[in-house]
């Protein structure tokens, strides 16, 4: 079962993903592994973001 990761977990494991992917000796099947991790991770954060926004405006709403 797959742990459920925050908004913040998701943007620090991304910085360590661009900072790995900012080293010159990497080698093309590591960086590009690498990249596909980075945006799922960044794609699983905008979904957050998303959500977050969607229950921020459904309360907004709500109270008008």
């Amino acid at each position: 079962m797959q742990e459920e990761k925050n908004y913040e977990t998701l943007l620090e494991q991304a910085n360590k993903v661009i900072a790995e992917l900012g080293k010159s000796d990497l080698p093309l099947d590591r960086a590009t592994k690498l990249y596909k991790e980075g945006v799922k991770l960044l794609d699983e954060a905008a979904k957050l973001l998303e959500n977050a926004k969607l229950q921020f405006e459904e309360v907004q709403n709500s109270n008008a």
